[in-house]
């Protein structure tokens, strides 16, 4: 069942909207006038903004909120620019720039996609190991700059503790296009206790930080991966990474949490080559941002151009955007496996 939703759904008080014997879909609004639905899913739930952004605002797990925490409370129409929104769990980021602006861009921070407004936004509930799916379309045509379509696709696992995400990106024009793509996971640095990434070797030599925001990160990248020791990150390490497909053409980087869970990011970097990693940890802040897959470092479109990331997409051809997030625990400890079979690695 396919339901294409429309803004008439929405209002102030909280609708039932579809229902199987698993899962419950009802929709709302902030007050700030934001659509909104919620999804409860066996083990989680979570709430999707199906026509602002199509970013996921929060994941729960067994009631717990995975997300991070110190930053935007609620979405807002209003937000003039990525940081007045910040407060999602997933956020696209893209297309035309993503990244930090420099002095040499004129970009908006991260993009268009955190605060694109969506044409088309849909549910669908099958039967299978991913039985919710949230999707949409955004078309994009500003003259001199680009004309595409953005696709994302999110779907959410039988019992809720994974994440596929499918987001396929259409050159709509009759020329060759550059693009930037990058996901935004916000996970909560509680109960972090180690990063583990699936690179042969992790050194300055395949792992950029960016800024000394841990004493002598930048020549030891290695210090940031007991983040659980760590007391303060100010006002946030950035690193960027080469992804390697150790499965197959599949890519796994790893949290490991000091209660014997972990949560993992399984990538497909047949266009996911890079991972950007991105902690804060104040007395006002905190997230653990470990593994946001991405198509480019996140320096702004003239440093990125410079270092050779920026994507090209010739005219009517499309990419894909692939990976799955997931978390490790006692009764699901298969779903990593099921997870690269799905990317189309190797286990």
């Amino acid at each position: 069942m396919k339901l294409h939703l429309q803004k008439s759904y929405f209002k102030s008080t909280e609708t039932l909207l579809a229902e199987t014997p698993d899962t419950k879909v009802f929709t709302f609004l902030y007050p700030s006038g934001v659509e909104a639905v919620r999804i409860l899913q066996k083990r989680s739930e979570c709430i999707w903004l199906p026509f602002f952004s199509q970013s996921l605002w929060s994941w729960k797990i067994d009631g717990k909120e995975q997300k991070f925490s110190g930053f935007v409370a609620e979405p807002d129409y209003s937000a003039r620019n990525f940081l007045h929104n910040y407060g999602a769990f997933m956020v696209h980021c893209g297309v035309t720039a993503m990244g930090n602006p420099t002095s040499e861009d004129n970009h908006l921070h991260h993009g268009e996609l955190p605060l694109a407004r969506y044409q088309q936004a849909w549910i669908e509930l099958t039967e299978g190991e991913y039985p919710v799916s949230l999707g949409g379309t955004y078309q994009y045509n500003t003259p001199f700059i680009a004309s595409y379509a953005f696709s994302p696709k999110l779907s959410i696992s039988e019992q809720g503790t994974s994440l596929l995400v499918e987001a396929t990106l259409e050159n709509t024009q009759q020329t060759k296009m550059h693009y930037m793509y990058l996901n935004h996971l916000n996970f909560s640095l509680e109960g972090a206790d180690r990063l583990e990434y699936g690179l042969s070797e992790f050194s300055k030599r395949t792992v950029t930080v960016l800024q000394e925001a841990i004493d002598q990160v930048i020549d030891d990248p290695k210090r940031f991966l007991p983040v659980g020791s760590i007391t303060r990150i100010e006002p946030e390490l950035v690193a960027v990474m080469k992804n390697e497909a150790v499965y197959g053409k599949v890519c796994i980087h790893r949290m490991h949490r000091n209660d014997g869970t972990s949560i993992w990011v399984a990538i497909d970097t047949a266009h996911l080559d890079h991972t950007v990693a991105w902690l804060t940890k104040t007395p006002d802040r905190s997230a653990c941002g470990f593994a946001l897959p991405s198509t480019a470092g996140p320096r702004g479109l003239a440093e990125e151009t410079r270092q050779g990331t920026v994507k090209l997409l010739n005219p009517k051809e499309t990419a894909t955007f692939r990976f799955i997030v997931g978390l490790d625990d006692k009764t699901h400890r298969e779903a990593l496996d099921n997870a690269i079979r799905l990317l189309g690695g190797c286990v």
